[in-house]
């Protein structure tokens, strides 16, 4: 029984403990695809319009300055890319002051040189769009892929949340024997493999029992021995983890301290996608508004 002196946990151990694991894993890998879509559709929608335009217009004359294919396309589907969208560069007068501006759309609705009605808000001539066009290449309805990134960004805060407690008790936390009491299945599958809930119960030095639960697609990890290791909070007991519920399954020598029975260098692999992502992501933003 661990005593009141705290137990040296290996840094790799506590890395893969906090980064490990389903939902560390598939939440970044999740965040880091989302903000990809994020950029590239949510950064070119035209949100701007839903506000700026809602009140008095003025419209007058203006006149097509080049047309420029985008690259972007919309409408497509599994036979059919979509129709392209086109930039319209225009420019007109008003009060014999030049203004110029960008309007998108499908197809080539227009030709250099042509006259187009121009709108833009009463009192704001620097702020427009060709009528019936947008003021960025996609319209707002893009922006339902922020969904992915904060789908990504939920099962990380779960996943570190569900480390940092770990990490506590891999610490701090009493170990005892836990015996298996039921095994539930869930509604999630992972690798195509049913996703169980064990509960195990153990007992603590003030003579009660407690419950630890594991959810876990490797339940066979959890059913090899008869009574399973576990460590527990001794001031909150049902505070629990199952030790081969964790990344990585660490375990505990004679001496009471946690150790891989892996390598370290498989225990950094988890670091990956989260370094990908952050330093993908951060040089993208870095190149694209600071220099």
């Amino acid at each position: 029984m661990h005593g009141s002196r705290p137990r040296y946990v290996p840094s790799s151990v506590r890395l893969r403990v906090l980064f490990g694991g389903f939902f560390n894993q598939f939440g970044w890998l999740f965040f880091g695809f989302g903000l990809i879509f994020v950029w590239f559709f949510a950064f070119n929608a035209d949100f701007s319009s839903l506000f700026l335009f809602r009140g008095p217009l003025k419209n007058l004359e203006g006149v097509i300055n080049s047309i420029e294919k985008t690259g972007a396309s919309e409408g497509g589907s599994r036979s059919s890319s979509g129709a392209p969208i086109y930039a319209y560069r225009y420019t007109f007068f008003l009060d014999e002051v030049e203004f110029s501006g960008v309007s998108y759309r499908t197809g080539k609705r227009f030709k250099v040189n042509q006259c187009v009605t121009i709108e833009y808000p009463v009192g704001n001539p620097s702020i427009s769009r060709i009528e019936n066009m947008r003021r960025a290449i996609f319209g707002p309805i893009v922006g339902f892929v922020i969904i992915f990134p904060l789908v990504g960004a939920v099962f990380i805060i779960v996943g570190v949340k569900n480390g940092l407690k770990a990490n506590r008790l891999l610490t701090d936390g009493r170990l005892a024997l836990g015996s298996l009491k039921s095994k539930e299945t869930t509604n999630t599958r992972i690798n195509k493999r049913m996703v169980y809930k064990l509960t195990f119960e153990f007992e603590a030095p003030n003579g009660q029992s407690y419950q630890a639960v594991a959810k876990t697609h490797l339940p066979e990890t959890l059913e090899d021995e008869e009574r399973e290791q576990l460590l527990y909070d001794p001031v909150q007991p049902d505070a629990a983890v199952m030790l081969n519920s964790l990344p990585g399954s660490p375990a505990l020598d004679d001496s009471g301290n946690v150790y891989f029975k892996s390598a370290v260098g498989p225990a950094l692999l988890v670091l990956f996608l989260p370094a990908v992502t952050i330093i993908g992501h951060g040089l993208f933003l870095w190149k694209k508004f600071v220099t």
